[in-house]
């Protein structure tokens, strides 16, 4: 918010105008604007430069369990409604039987998971969330800033995903660890999830 002038004495900039202000100045000397209201460390969040995401708090692992929750509520919804036509169970743990959903047949299966591919690579690829997500105010970016991350990323990040699940969760559960809260999909896709 501050900086030095040519001589070395600490000046306030104004927002506004551009205006170099003495220390302590509460209101602009040109334009009168008040200097607090506008400081340049805070311009307006709406313009989502590179560099504006980087800024932004990387998400935690609850707030990112919650949203995998609420999308897997979804697309359980959507692959019942899908196993309907080929007579097939989506039910995972119904009736304490522990269905995992493998006794879906060939085609239902590949459905559900064709489903679930274009859920993620959709919602994250194109508009920087899934519906989980934007419940709990989180964005996926690129590690250099982008937002949205593009539909390649998408794929690879959704790949990712199935690593770190295969591996007794450990690739989720490095997140509660690591020093950027990245999961292994995150490092193998190059991203991050931050807070708006």
């Amino acid at each position: 918010m501050g900086h030095s002038n040519k001589y070395g004495d600490k000046m306030v900039y104004c927002g506004k105008c551009g205006k170099d202000n003495p220390t302590g100045a509460k209101f602009c000397e040109d334009c009168g604007a008040v200097l607090e209201a506008a400081p340049v460390a805070q311009q307006p969040k709406a313009v989502y430069s590179s560099g504006n995401w980087l800024s932004h708090e990387h998400a935690g692992f609850v707030s990112r369990f919650i949203a995998y929750l609420v999308d897997v509520i979804i697309l359980g919804i959507i692959g019942r409604i899908v196993a309907i036509p080929f007579g097939t169970s989506y039910s995972y743990g119904y009736n304490m039987e522990y269905n995992t959903g493998f006794d879906l047949n060939p085609v239902g299966s590949i459905l559900t998971a064709i489903i679930a591919l274009a859920y993620i690579v959709y919602f994250e690829g194109g508009k920087g969330a899934t519906p989980g997500k934007m419940l709990m105010k989180l964005k996926v970016i690129g590690t250099d800033g982008r937002m949205p991350i593009g539909y390649g990323t998408a794929v690879i990040r959704w790949i990712g995903k199935i690593i770190s699940a295969v591996v007794l969760l450990l690739g989720f559960i490095w997140i509660l660890f690591d020093k950027e809260k990245q999961g292994w999909h995150d490092k193998i896709a190059n991203t991050f999830v931050v807070k708006q």
